[in-house]
């Protein structure tokens, strides 16, 4: 009997004791949390300790089935902008947990008209003293629609943002090939493979596309509804939209995503800004980060992310890669 105390004393009650510290560390910590409704969406609002007026953060989704928290991705990121002072919004995706409707018939201009119906929301709810947008990946295309649509927006954050659709694409599947061990003649068949089954999304010919593509061992088909958002957005590219960039802006990028050409975002981002003569902007380069800026280790690891969460929390993350952007958005709202 006292062996098994013992046991329960070294090893298993330091154990609970560890995991419900980290569980209560990955929930959200914000002092308030405001539950918004507006256009049929559904939000939180979280607030920091102290009393308004706010500089809020509203979080922009890149792709898939998204809800407010990103499936709990978010926690640790609004917990560090909370701690910093700051409000965050973000809100389900249409069609997903609380929110109507059906995100796979949105355009992102149409998601750019609801990141503006959020910030009136937001402005009916409380005080605000700047708001702005932290958007990942494919948000990046919906911050360009933001500035085509003169959105007033006191500053912009894209983190792991591409330039075009269908070049983005070809990329990330190049990338795919190189990581499945293709041989460079695989590579080469499989990338006439994908050219010739986008060319069939590009003329909206879901039948055409669905008897390619079974025709071949690369992949199952896209569903008709995946099919047709993908047609929706396949001409979509963010220069038009970055030129028309006004506000204060921040792009971070990891140097090993295997999502997104960064270096080529980094450089069109640079060319068009020198050519309007824009000054106030940072673009970042973070150094062993992947396409959502934790540690590249984990790469290869994706089905365990949530376990190397619980396990290590915000040391996931590539290092610096969360006081890059509390820094950036400190210097920008508070400082002269």
């Amino acid at each position: 009997m006292k062996k098994i105390i013992t046991i329960i004393t070294i090893i298993i009650f330091p154990l609970i004791l560890f995991t419900v510290y980290r569980l209560d560390n990955l929930s959200i910590k914000a002092s308030v949390i405001k539950d918004i409704e507006f256009n049929h969406l559904a939000g939180s609002l979280y607030l920091p300790d102290h009393k308004g007026p706010y500089n809020v953060i509203i979080f922009v989704h890149g792709d898939g089935p998204a809800d407010r928290t990103l499936d709990g991705g978010y926690n640790l990121i609004i917990n560090r902008l909370t701690n910093a002072g700051y409000a965050c919004f973000s809100y389900d995706k249409a069609g997903i947990a609380q929110s109507k409707g059906n995100w796979l018939n949105q355009t992102m201009r149409d998601r750019a008209k609801q990141v503006q119906q959020a910030i009136k929301a937001i402005k009916a709810e409380i005080q605000v003293k700047a708001i702005g947008t932290l958007a990942f990946s494919q948000g990046g295309w919906v911050t360009s629609e933001l500035a085509l649509l003169e959105t007033p927006l006191d500053f912009n954050i894209v983190i792991g943002g591409a330039i075009d659709w269908q070049q983005q694409h070809i990329y990330y599947e190049t990338e795919y090939a190189k990581s499945a061990g293709f041989t460079k003649d695989q590579i080469a068949d499989y990338l006439e493979y994908i050219k010739k089954s986008d060319a069939f999304i590009f003329a909206n010919d879901y039948n055409g596309y669905l008897s390619y593509v079974q025709g071949h061992h690369y992949e199952s088909p896209m569903t008709e509804e995946r099919f047709n958002f993908v047609y929706l957005n396949h001409a979509s590219n963010a220069e038009a939209g970055i030129k028309a960039i006004k506000a204060p802006f921040l792009g971070v990028f990891g140097d090993s995503d295997k999502n997104v050409n960064v270096l080529n975002t980094i450089e069109v981002y640079k060319e068009i800004f020198k050519s309007i003569k824009k000054t106030d902007y940072q673009l970042y380069l973070v150094k062993d980060a992947n396409h959502e800026l934790l540690n590249s280790k984990y790469n290869q690891e994706k089905n365990a992310i949530a376990l190397y969460t619980f396990l290590y929390g915000e040391a996931i993350f590539a290092d610096g890669a969360l006081d890059l952007i509390v820094d950036w958005l400190n210097k920008t709202l508070y400082e002269d």
